[in-house]
Order: C-alpha cells, then sequence, then structure tokens
C-alpha cells in the first residue's frame, strides 16, 4: 500500500493571495504541489495549522498551480484559517473524495450560503463542457451571498445566474428550495447540483424525486482523516464515508442514507439533529 498516496501527498503550502469574498468569507489562494494535480469539481483538502486543527476545505478555486479554499469563521480553526495572510503557511492534504459527475444536459447548481464553494469550479467546467447552466446562489441576506459578480459576468451562451435571498435583501425574496419551483416554471433542467444547510438539500432530494430528475448534493460531516481509515463521517445506515464515497452523492444513494436531512454527529458520535 502506498501510504503517501493514502494519505494524500501531505504538502506545506504559502498563502500567495487573499481576497474578500464577503464581510466574512475569504479565499485563500495557494500554489498546490505537482503531485496533486488531479481534480473533480466537488473535492476537498485537509488543511492543517500545527497546534490548531486539520479540517476538511472544499476546493472553490481549481487553476493549477493555484488553488483556493474558501473559508467561513464559524468556529477556531476556521477562524485562524480565515485570518491567515500573504506569505503564511499551513499544511495540506488530497485532493479526496468522489466529485461531481458532469453526465447532464442542463444543468441548475443550487448553493446555499458557503456550500456555493465547492460549486464554483463545477460551474467553470460545466459552462467549458458546452453545458447549459444556470446557477442558483442563496443566502440568508445579500451579505452572504458568494461569487455573484464574479458568475454573473459569464453570463451568455447557456450561462445564467439567479440570486436568492431569505429577506429578499437581494434577488427572489424566499428560501432557496421555493425558488427552484419558480425557476423550474420557465425551464427545465435535467440534473440538479448543491451543496448547502442539509434540510435545504433534502427539500431539493424530494423535489428532484417529484420531477423525476437525477441530483448530486455534497454532504459535510466530522472528519478526523479525509481518506476512510476513522470512519468518524460514517453515514446511517448504510456506512457510507463522506471522505471516500462522497461528499457527493447521487439521489439514489440519498434514498438509502437514513440519516440525509435530519441530524449528523459530533466529534465524540453524538447525534445532532439540523
Amino acid at each position: 500500500m502506498d501510504i503517501e498516496k493514502l494519505m494524500g501527498t501531505p504538502a506545506t503550502v504559502q498563502v500567495s493571495k487573499t481576497i474578500s469574498e464577503n464581510k466574512k468569507a475569504r479565499t485563500l489562494v495557494f500554489e498546490l504541489p505537482e503531485a496533486n494535480h488531479q481534480f473533480k469539481p466537488g473535492q476537498f483538502l485537509m488543511c492543517w495549522i500545527p497546534g490548531i486543527d486539520e479540517i476538511p476545505m472544499s476546493i472553490s478555486l481549481w487553476n493549477p498551480p493555484e488553488v483556493g479554499v474558501t473559508v467561513l469563521p464559524v468556529g477556531e480553526a476556521t477562524s485562524v484559517f480565515s485570518a491567515l495572510s500573504t506569505g503564511q503557511r499551513f499544511g495540506v492534504r488530497g485532493p479526496f473524495g468522489s466529485g461531481f459527475s458532469l453526465e447532464c444536459e442542463r444543468a441548475l447548481i443550487i448553493g446555499g450560503g458557503i456550500g456555493m464553494a465547492p460549486l464554483r469550479p463545477l460551474a467553470y467546467q460545466l459552462r467549458e463542457h458546452g453545458i447549459d447552466v444556470t446557477a442558483l446562489i442563496a443566502a440568508k441576506t445579500k451579505n452572504e451571498l458568494l461569487y455573484v459578480d464574479e458568475l454573473e459576468g459569464l453570463v451568455g451562451d447557456g450561462f445564467d445566474v439567479q440570486v436568492a435571498t431569505d429577506d429578499g435583501s437581494a434577488g427572489f425574496k424566499g428560501i432557496a428550495t421555493d425558488v427552484v419551483r419558480e425557476i423550474f416554471q420557465n425551464a427545465r433542467y435535467d440534473t440538479i447540483y448543491t451543496c448547502g444547510p442539509e434540510p435545504m438539500m433534502a427539500k431539493l432530494h424530494m423535489f428532484s424525486k417529484e420531477m423525476g430528475i437525477t441530483i448530486q448534493a455534497s454532504l459535510e460531516r466530522f472528519m478526523k482523516c479525509g481518506c476512510g481509515i476513522c470512519g468518524t463521517c460514517a453515514l446511517d445506515p448504510t456506512g457510507d464515508l463522506v471522505c471516500v464515497e462522497g461528499p457527493v452523492f447521487t439521489g439514489n444513494r440519498l434514498n438509502a442514507i437514513e440519516e440525509f436531512g435530519k441530524y449528523h454527529r459530533d466529534s465524540t458520535g453524538v447525534k445532532i439533529r439540523f
């Protein structure tokens, strides 16, 4: 067994640039070693700051050797990562995980809050493959939206952007799952790609079954290793490991995952209801 490959070819990287995406979220840009240059949208890196923690971070920018992760400070580790500045270093392993499949004809991308991070490179790759794409960028309020100006700059030739906020401060007023029904009144899609709050994704899964279309959803769970060794991200009752079989799961697989949209587990394995 190639332990180094299994562990994701650990490396130390240096922040080359930081980008403020909104009032809280920042993208850290760095160069990834050439050995790690295999990637599918939706995959993640294990990112490590000595003395703090190692956590999974979705890859939000992919232009090798330049790579980026978008960080929202919600806890100790993400707050430390978010505060890193140009020239500072941290550890990475990966990329890990299954990633999104690009097999579709018309795609609807739905990102809730920081869930837009893994969907950003997906949008670019779908567009490059000549697939018609509508990206619905959703958040609680205008100040929490991600990449709106950037993706609106791509509009045209089969690429469209819609915005939704819970409070109506930008775009549609309402939650993403309600806005999707309005979007489907004017257009049809064969695949939904989504990442964001799991209750939102669970409703989208139900909607996809109602409409008879496919869905691919990126799940988040507590991870210690990122490569299938520790088992902390196992799902009930299938035993699927989010770090290996996921983080992206198709609708057929979601049907078998009883905890989807209902609960996840903390670092000790205790169930936490959504």
